[in-house]
This record gives C-alpha cells, structure tokens and sequence, in this order.
C-alpha cells in the first residue's frame, strides 16, 4: 500500500487560504477591469460623438450656402485635433463630399452613411476604411432652418479601444501579481512568527523528552492555540512523571515487602534449627558444669582448680549462647503495664555483674512515673543486649534518654566510644550472626534479638552517631502502646 503523502501546515495554510483569497482577488480585479475598460470605452465613444454634433451646425450652414471650402476646412480643423482619426460629409446619395484624415485614402463610398441618412439619427458602427478598422460615429447634419438631407461622420482608430483597455489590464493585472506576491511574502513571513518559531521550539522539546529528557518542558508564553497545546503537552508529561514515580514508588513497596516476607521466612526458619539445636545443647553443657563442679570440690590442687574454671567458664559462655538462641526462636507476647525506670535500672545492674574491667558511668534520663505496655521478660532482654553493647564499647560513658513526641515514644542507648565503621552498613547489625566485636568475643545474636522483640511489639530500631562520638540505638515505639 502507497503510503500517503502528508502535507505541511504551511502548504494546507496555502491552498486553503491563500490561494482562495488569491483567485477571489483575480475575479475581483477581473469583473473590475471588464467594467473599467466598458467605462472607457464609453468615454472615447462620447468624445467621438461630442465632436460631431458640434461640428454639424457649422457644416449645416456652409452646405446651405453652398461653401465647401468651409465645410473642408472645419473637417481639417476637426481632424488637427488628437483624438480624431478622420471625417466625413455624406450627401443624401451616401456619396463623400468632403472628407479629411484617413477618410481622404478612401475612394470609396460608405453603405452605412446612405443606411444612416435613411434612418435620420445617430448612429456608430466600426468598420474598415483605407484598409483599416475604425469607429465611426455618424450625426445628421442641421441647418439654421432644420435638418439637412447629408451626413457628417467621425471616426477614431479601432485601436485606439483596445490600447485604453489593455493599458487598464496591464496595470490591474500587474498590479495584483505584485500585491500577491507581497501578500505571500508577508503571510509566510507572519507564519513564522507566529507559528513557525513556537511549532519548532515544541518539536525541540518533543524531541528531547523523546531521548529521555522527562524533565523538559515547553513554554507557554506564545500565542493563546500555542499556549494551549504547550500546558497540554507539559501537563501530559507532569501525568507521565506522576505515574512513574507512582510505579517506583508501588515497586520500592513490593521489594520491601518481599524483603520484609523473605527476611521473616529466614528468620522462622533459622528459629526453628536454633530452638532445636539449643535444646540439644542445654543437656550435655548442664552435664559438663555438673561434673566440673563436683570435680573442683573433690580436687584441691591449685592448677587442676584453675583448668576447672576454664572449663566452667566455658561452658557458662556456651550457656549464655544457648539462652539468647532460645531467647531468638521464642514468639508471642505477654504484655502488661510497667513502670520503664526500674527495668532499666534492673538491665544496668545485670550488666554491671557482667563486667570484668572498669564500669562506665550510666547517664539514665528517664522519668519515674513513666510506664509502658511491654513484654518484661523480652524487654529486659532488649535493654540487657543493647547496654551490653554499649558498656563494651564505651570509653567512659554509656546514657539512657527518653522522648516523647509527635505520638511516640523514643527510647535511645548512646555511648561515648569509637561507633561503627565507615564502611559497614547498619542493616547489617540486624543479621543474624553478623558481629563487629572481635572472634570469641560476640555471637551475632544480640542486635538480631533486639529488632525481633522490637518489631513484635510494633516499633522501629534506628542507628546515628552519637554527639558524644559512639554509636546512638535508638527504639520508637507507637503511642498507643503507653
């Protein structure tokens, strides 16, 4: 199939209005120079037909004296003037009696004279004379006592019409070549302007956005159609950029969804093997303290003592580990209304048994009267494992501040030590097993419990920088949970 040729809005603004108003001019100038040429034809044969009645009157009285010398010379007199091309006198017989001009070459005589002299009125009629087409204009001749029986004729070259009345057609004609011209010239030049120039700085603009440039708009500040299809096209592409970030914003959703369900899916699962693989533990690490014990009471030897306390040591690390692996894979709550200061308090003294080299000092900035509505057994375990973390990082100073605003509560652990490295990422502290501390010294599990019993009770864990230097946890938790 063919495919169709498109035209420009340049060449459809020129055949549909151009060139009509163009042809509508040419009939104009056409009807108008038909009726001028009319005028003017007119106004020569008039001229033609004031000579000869004026002459008539005088030739009248000459023929009535039988003067023909008079009669000559008003015809030569007659003919001097410009716009006569000759005359005649005719008698009633249609014979010349007097002639001057081009009538003296023609021999001839004039049918149309006897015709005319017959009648007894005016009349014209082109016709030939001396081989050559002339208008004639014939008048009867009256005399000081009526109207004579002879015919006075003027003629004028034939020519004459049609050089008038093509001298009007060149000049009409000419002119409306000219002024159309000048109107095409003016109608692209004022297309441009007005059209042109802001239809190329759309197209530019289109073609941007088309290589990818969504941030591209056109201006607005044509002509009122321009405008209109510059807020259209610029309001397309706010809807464009709407519903994309709408797509991103629906697809970042999804992800976090995802991440969130394929995060809980590991986590029950490595809840599941950590429960079991506690259970088993528990057992053999009881028998082992048991035995060591009883071994120490029975072994008095300083040496032997001493590997005993190694071994019980060890096997209370391992007890440790078992407990906050039982404490990960537990679910469910039991919560109840408590008063937060003393929990913190009870969180503080059971890491200050924990320490075995110097305490940092415990900034606590919580209020006595506050309570929340938690779980106590998993809550402590919160406070424990993030004071932990924080004592074991602190240089001097470990504090514990509340908040309350904008319809939650905050709860936030700082320390004054070195913080976390640049280059590890905070999500990170979450994942099970992931530790910064050195190997022997932590297991992974502590930050990973926390943001279990967090999430469980309806809050958020973040991590910044802390103004004294370390690291800042801080816990929000809803209102409605006060």
């Amino acid at each position: 199939m063919a495919k169709r040729r498109r035209l420009t809005l340049t060449m459809r603004m020129l055949l549909l209005v151009f060139i009509p108003l163009w042809a509508l001019s040419a009939a104009s100038i056409g009807i108008g120079t038909y009726y001028m040429a009319e005028q003017q034809t007119r106004k020569l044969k008039d001229d033609i037909k004031l000579i000869a009645r004026a002459i008539r009157v005088p030739i009248g009285e000459a023929i009535e004296k039988g003067d023909l010398e008079t009669v000559q010379r008003t015809l030569d007199a007659v003919f001097s003037i410009g716009q006569v091309y000759g005359a005649s006198v005719y008698n009633k017989n249609g014979e010349r009696i007097a002639a001057a001009g081009i009538a003296r070459h023609d021999n001839d005589d004039n049918p149309l004279a006897e015709k005319m002299l017959k009648v007894g009125e005016d009349g014209d009629a082109y016709q030939h004379q001396a081989g050559r087409r002339v208008y004639s204009h014939f008048v009867p001749i009256t005399g000081p006592n009526g109207q004579l029986p002879t015919m006075v004729e003027v003629t004028r070259k034939a020519s004459d019409f049609s050089t008038s009345v093509d001298r009007i057609a060149y000049w009409a004609w000419g002119s409306w070549g000219l002024v159309g011209l000048m109107t095409l010239a003016i109608v692209l030049f004022g297309y441009r302007q007005a059209v042109g120039r802001e239809m190329t700085r759309l197209i530019n603009v289109m073609g941007e956005v088309g290589r990818g440039k969504l941030t591209q708009r056109a201006a607005d500040n044509g002509s009122t159609e321009m405008a209109k299809i510059a807020k259209a096209f610029n309001q397309m592409l706010d809807d464009i950029e709407t519903a994309q970030q709408e797509i991103k914003a629906h697809q970042a959703h999804e992800i976090a969804l995802n991440q969130q369900l394929e995060r809980q899916e590991r986590m029950a699962a490595l809840g599941r093997l950590v429960s079991g693989i506690a259970h088993e533990l528990g057992a053999p690490l009881n028998v082992i303290d048991g035995r060591a014990r009883r071994l120490a009471r029975l072994d008095s030897d300083p040496k032997g003592q001493h590997e005993l306390d190694a071994i019980r040591g060890q096997v209370g690390r391992l007890t440790r580990i078992v407990r906050q692996l039982l404490d990960f894979s537990r679910g469910g709550l039991q919560r109840e209304w408590l008063r937060l200061a003393p929990l913190i308090e009870s969180a503080i003294e059971s890491v200050n048994y924990e320490q075995q080299s110097a305490q940092p000092n415990f900034n606590v900035s919580v209020p006595e009267n506050i309570k929340v509505y938690i779980d106590q057994a998993r809550f402590e375990l919160v406070l424990v494992n993030l004071l932990r973390n924080a004592c074991q990082a602190a240089q001097a100073q470990v504090g514990v501040e509340y908040h309350h605003a904008d319809g939650k509560w905050q709860l936030s652990i700082w320390d004054d030590g070195e913080g976390i490295k640049g280059d590890i990422n905070p999500e990170q502290l979450l994942e099970p097993f992931f530790t910064t501390k050195p190997k022997g010294k932590g297991t992974g599990l502590g930050l990973a419990i926390v943001h279990n019993v967090v999430h469980d009770h309806g809050g958020e864990m973040t991590f910044s920088h802390a103004e004294q230097g370390g690291l800042q946890v801080t816990l929000n938790f809803p209102e409605e949970l006060t």
